[in-house]
This record gives C-alpha cells, structure tokens and sequence, in this order.
C-alpha cells in the first residue's frame, strides 16, 4: 500500500514557501509514498515543471497521481461545455504522460437536477469519446464518488461507470461516501459493509484508489474537510468512554479493512491543511496492524 497526500500541505508550505520541487524529498523523510498534484483548477503545470517532477519523483520513490480539474463536466446536456471540458482532459493527459503520473482522479460532474440515470448514460458516452478520441493509453482514469447528493458519484454509479468504460477504475473516497450518505460511514459496521460491497462487485479485482478525510456535512452532503486533530484519538476514546459524534470516517475500520483484503493500492490524504499527519497515521496503523 502507498499512503500520499493531496497538494502541498500547510507544514510543507511553511517551511519551503514555493519551492515545490522539495515535495518528494520532504515526504521521503516523512516515509510517504504519493503526492497528488492538484490540477484542480486546471491542467496549466509547464511542461519544464512537468519532466523535472518525473526525475524527482523516481529518484526519491514518490508516485505521482493527478487530480483533474472540478470544472470538467462530462455530464452536462451543453454540447460547447462537454467539448471544452474533453480538451481540458486531454491537456490534464499530456502532462500526466510527461509527469510519469498512470492515475487521474476525476469528478463525474453535476447531476443538473436530474435522475441520475440520464447524466451517468452522457458521462460514459462522453468519456468513451474522449478514449476513442486520444487513442491507446496506459494513463488510467478513475472517477470518484461525489461528496454532495447533487452530483454524480454514488458508490454505484461509480461501480457502473467503472464496469462500461475501458480505462476506467473507481477512486473511492471514503468522507465524500461518509458525507453523501449523511453519516453513511460512521460506524465499523457501515466500513465493513462498504468494503464488502467493493469486493462484491469485482472493485478488488481490478485498479482502484482511494482518498481520505474526517468531513463534515450537511443536509446537502459534504460541507468541509476536517483534521485528525479534530477526531477524539483512539486511546483517549478507549481511556474516557468518551466519543466525538462529529466527524467521520474514522482511520482504523478503513485500514482494518485494507489489510483484511490485502489491498494494494494508494491512500491519499485530504485532511484538511494536515494532509501528512492523516498519511502518517494510516500508514503507522497499517505496518502496525497488517
């Protein structure tokens, strides 16, 4: 299993500014094994930038995965936004193939206050397109489950689209399931079901990848990330009886679950501007536990 984190996490931003380049040293020494770049925003990393992340991240054993911009949508009915959004793909592809990146994590897109089942059948013409369009790849694509009700993304509708697209695997994201399902993830019992209906489904038998984050939410779904710090520590819990309510999924059911199936995959920390210190729990728990 690698453990990694998303973006540049407030410790490393503290210490090196913008000095990006010192990432995949500094999760070296924090003995981490992913960084996610945020492309969130769009694919506009230089190419320069691009080859000497490559060299970087294979001289210190870091993998790189990307995650792609949130204004890509290949669910909408708009024929002018599904095609700006396929060359903003295209683009996030040709920098993944300078990087050495094989992962790109993608946000379905907005449901348009329709039943899903019209916006899931356009997102997987549209991404079947998009293949058809680039040709042969080993750079995968893994759409993630939705954190709010309004977008597509549940586990299913991730499943579906995972099983009709070549190319195509699941990025499981543990707080936005949690935070969709309005507490979905909140007991050991609900993780354990989680990861059962993942088996079932053949998810373990292929490519899959996972993000993680304490959250909070709403009626709507997701609201905002949160810190470990702000989960009553597991001791602690043991120690006063006492448990914080507040914010799910706890750590230890998804990593007992990971090794229970000998998972080899990624974990990518969101944790709210500590996305290293939820990395390194996990892999503590997990060479702790496995």
């Amino acid at each position: 299993m690698k453990f990694g984190v998303a973006g540049y996490p407030l410790a490393f931003k503290n210490k090196f500014k913008t000095k990006h380049f010192n990432i995949f040293e500094w999760l070296k020494d924090l003995h981490l094994d992913s960084f996610e770049m945020q492309m969130t925003y769009g694919p506009r990393t230089r190419k320069e930038k691009c080859i000497r992340f490559k060299k970087l991240s294979e001289e210190f054993g870091i993998e790189i995965t990307i995650h792609a911009a949130y204004y890509i949508v290949l669910t909408s009915k708009e024929k002018i936004k599904v095609k700006r959004s396929i060359e903003s793909l295209k683009k996030t592809f040709e920098l993944a193939n300078l990087l050495g990146a094989k992962k790109i994590v993608l946000h379905p897109g907005s449901l348009y206050k329709e039943r899903p089942d019209q916006p899931l059948k356009r997102f997987i013409e549209n991404v079947d397109k998009f293949f058809d369009d680039i040709g042969k790849t080993d750079i995968m694509l893994f759409p993630e489950t939705a954190g709010k009700v309004a977008q597509l993304g549940s586990v299913d509708e991730i499943l579906t689209i995972s099983k009709n697209i070549d190319n195509c695997f699941p990025c499981i994201d543990f707080g936005h399931v949690h935070a969709r399902n309005l507490g979905g993830l909140q007991t050991k019992a609900q993780i354990d079901n989680l990861f059962k209906k993942l088996d079932q489904a053949g998810a373990f038998d292929q490519k899959i990848h996972f993000h993680y984050t304490p959250i909070k939410y709403g009626k709507r779904g997701e609201i905002s990330h949160k810190k470990i710090s702000d989960i009553i520590d597991q001791k602690e819990r043991e120690k006063t009886g006492r448990d914080d309510k507040r914010y799910h999924p706890r750590l230890e059911g998804i990593i007992d679950n990971v090794i229970k199936y000998g998972l080899n995959s990624t974990i990518i920390s969101e944790a709210f501007n500590s996305q290293e210190v939820a990395a390194q729990k996990m892999k503590q728990y997990f060479t702790k536990n496995k």
